[in-house]
Parts: C-alpha cells; sequence; structure tokens
C-alpha cells in the first residue's frame, strides 16, 4: 500500500489531500479565516481537496478551493445526491467536483482514507479522531494544524498514551503551508 501511494505521488503531479476536522456549525473567526486560506492555497498548489462533504470547517476549505478554480472531491456518506442534501449537516454537491457515495460514515471515511495521498486536520471532534485513527492504521501520512481547538489540541498527547509505533508521517504544526509541505516532500 505504501508503495502504491509512493507510485502515485511520482506519476501523478494532482495529489488529493483529505481534511478532517468538525463538522459543527460554530466556526471561531480565526479558524474560518485560516481554512479559506488553506483552500486557495491547496487550489494553488493543483492539491485535490477531499472531504466526507460536512458543513463546518470541511465546507469552509473545500469551497475556498473551489472558488479558487481548484478540484474538490466528496465521499458522502449517504447512498445518493439526494440523500447526502437532505442530511442536516451536509454541505452542497455544488462545490465538488467529483461525487462518491459510500454508505456509511466508517465505510465511507475507509475508502476516503485509502483513495488520498495525504490528511490534513484542523479542529475536530469525535469523527475526526476515528479517521485519524483510521489513517495511521492504514498507513496514510498526517499533518496536524496545532492551535485550532477541538481533538486536534489534543492528539499529540493521545499518541503519547497510544504505546504505539506507526509507519505513517505525523506532523504537528501551526503554519499550514509547513504543513502540506512535509506531507508532499
Amino acid at each position: 500500500m505504501y508503495y502504491r501511494r509512493y507510485l502515485k505521488k511520482l506519476k501523478n503531479k494532482n495529489m488529493k489531500l483529505a481534511i478532517f476536522g468538525s463538522a459543527s456549525g460554530t466556526i471561531s473567526l480565526e479558524n474560518q479565516h485560516l481554512c479559506k486560506e488553506i483552500g486557495e492555497y491547496l487550489a494553488q498548489k493543483n492539491i485535490t481537496v477531499v472531504t466526507g462533504g460536512s458543513r463546518g470547517v470541511l465546507g469552509l476549505v473545500v469551497q475556498s478551493a473551489f472558488e479558487a478554480g481548484g478540484k474538490t472531491e466528496v465521499y458522502s456518506p449517504d447512498k445518493d445526491g439526494g440523500a447526502h442534501e437532505l442530511r442536516r449537516d451536509s454541505f452542497s454537491l455544488e462545490y465538488f467536483t467529483s461525487h462518491k457515495f459510500i454508505p456509511g460514515l466508517t465505510a465511507r471515511s475507509l475508502e476516503m482514507i485509502k483513495n488520498v495521498d495525504a490528511a490534513l486536520i484542523i479542529n475536530g471532534r469525535i469523527g475526526t479522531l476515528s479517521e485519524f485513527t483510521m489513517a495511521l492504521e492504514e498507513g496514510l501520512d498526517i499533518a496536524v494544524i496545532k492551535g485550532t481547538g477541538g481533538i486536534a489540541d489534543h492528539l499529540e498527547y493521545i499518541l503519547s498514551v497510544a504505546e504505539k509505533e506507526f509507519s505513517s508521517k505525523i506532523i504537528f504544526e501551526t503554519d499550514y503551508k509547513i504543513a502540506i509541505e512535509k506531507l508532499f516532500n
């Protein structure tokens, strides 16, 4: 699996980055600004933004990347577009250039993790923690933006008590540009 990701990086300049974070509608002004900057930066770098299709920090990054001309991809936990649009925390499919529907939150997250090159964590709650641990077990490289609140600010501690080594590259950084560069270099 690791070799397959490495070959993809060599062949394909359009990398895919999963964004994990809180789907909550309450986002600090600082995180709103950060998400907008991250989306624009990823569009400039020709990195496809991949999310589970929820609002919150995820939706802000997607919207920003999409409006900056970037590629965006959704792995929705719903059976189709109609069901996706009816979910209370879903982000409109109009902001995604590619749609995949994998029913079920865990199935969706695992499929997304298997089909991206790395992940970036901003803020987050229990779902973000779940995606973080699945990504670690699957060997996905991950960057965590420290200081964004939520579970992101506790992941270093969680790893310290987990007492397990992982093959993944795990980056804890306050500057998103440095974090993304470390992920892809």
